[in-house]
């Protein structure tokens, strides 16, 4: 018997059309309405999930806070909470501080914020963002402190930068439990805010030695500053009961994959400055016709879709134990997802969350050849 895992486990919450193939030509058939929001919720936590990741990005269905608001009034007290992603070009810090702690306050426990820098001027521009890579960094920086300013300190509270100002700012009441802030990015400006500022500092999916590689990099900058912190790892999954089956699903993802847009999904990489979106760009390039990073690393969803682009693919036992090694490395938090999400959610509860919560195969909830199979 293993033991059980201590670790963070989050589920993604889709604000777009979610369906069973990526890179399509038409839409995925099911909208992200708030009925689908509050069912995706409720079965990540009955699959065991802690909480969902709201991304941002112009081109979902649903602009991510409205959402997460929406999502969190209907659904229940006791359902996973809200991983929620912001640009800190999109608002001011001194009022979105307030918006989180009001959402913080209204459902205590739920809420945590993603700081997301951003890795395409040319997507940044359609929200009115035209800063370079490095204004784009120093502006986090200010955006975090600032946060962390009026969520702790007593009030009033001032600042003035050549990025931000405020004077007086009153935050009361300041949030009712914690908000941690979990930030990602592969550069060294990143890599040293996450150092100064977060709780959780995130990365992508990639080869082990990869990732082994920047956790040294980081325990170095820990150990600069005194800071202590918590890795998280964002991938997505594709689970099944036999191996075979898992690479047979995964291959039938991208198998409606259309060339007209993988073309132009091509096409937008050269406007990507973003350190760790290239490094997923160039993980997809070097890997063979099986698309195998390296055992039970996939890189398939980097063919239509922007992000992290791969998966830990493999049967249940497989997957629990490729998570075991990342645990191992020091990684105490995992963000996954799978298409669609709520089959998929319900699948990772039943197959691997077991054995990872209750580290014995036979704790298996469901007993069954197949489970959920989407059809």
């Amino acid at each position: 018997m293993t033991h059980s895992s201590q670790s963070e486990f989050l589920w993604f919450l889709q604000l777009s059309r979610d369906g069973e193939f990526i890179g399509t030509k038409d839409k995925p058939p099911r909208r992200p309405t708030l009925a689908y929001l509050q069912s995706l919720i409720s079965t990540a936590g009955e699959a065991g999930f802690d909480a969902l990741l709201t991304a941002t990005n112009y081109h979902s269905e649903h602009e991510n806070y409205t959402a997460a608001v929406a999502a969190l009034a209907r659904s229940a007290p006791t359902d996973p909470g809200l991983l929620i992603a912001v640009r800190p070009g999109m608002f001011h810090p001194a009022m979105y501080a307030k918006m989180l702690a009001t959402l913080q306050n209204l459902f205590p426990g739920r809420v945590r914020l993603n700081i997301v820098t951003g890795s395409s001027p040319a997507e940044n521009a359609m929200y009115g963002d035209f800063e370079d890579h490095a204004r784009r960094y120093e502006r986090t920086r200010d955006f975090m402190t600032i946060l962390r300013q009026l969520w702790t300190a007593p009030p009033p509270q001032s600042h003035r930068s050549d990025l931000y100002a405020f004077e007086d700012a009153v935050l009361d009441p300041p949030p009712v439990a914690p908000i941690p802030l979990y930030f990602g990015g592969a550069s060294p400006a990143a890599q040293t805010i996450a150092a100064d500022l977060a709780d959780v500092y995130l990365m992508w999916g990639e080869r082990e030695d990869m990732l082994q590689e920047r956790l040294t990099q980081m325990r170095a900058l820990e150990a600069q500053t005194g800071r202590p912190l918590r890795y998280g790892l964002r991938t997505h999954v594709i689970v099944r009961e036999t191996e075979a089956e898992a690479r047979a699903a995964a291959e039938r993802l991208i198998s409606r994959v259309d060339p007209a847009v993988r073309a132009a999904f091509v096409a937008s990489h050269a406007h990507i400055d973003g350190v760790g979106q290239q490094r997923q760009i160039d993980l997809l390039r070097g890997v063979g016709e099986d698309l195998m990073v390296e055992p039970n690393l996939w890189a398939g969803v980097g063919m239509a879709r922007s992000g992290v682009g791969v998966a830990i693919v493999g049967d249940p036992a497989q997957v629990a134990a490729k998570i075991r090694r990342y645990e191992a490395m020091g990684f105490s938090s995992f963000i996954f997802s799978g298409y669609p999400h709520l089959e998929e959610a319900r699948r990772f509860g039943e197959l691997v969350m077991p054995l990872l919560r209750g580290g014995q195969q036979e704790e298996r909830a469901l007993h069954t050849n197949r489970v959920a199979p989407v059809v």
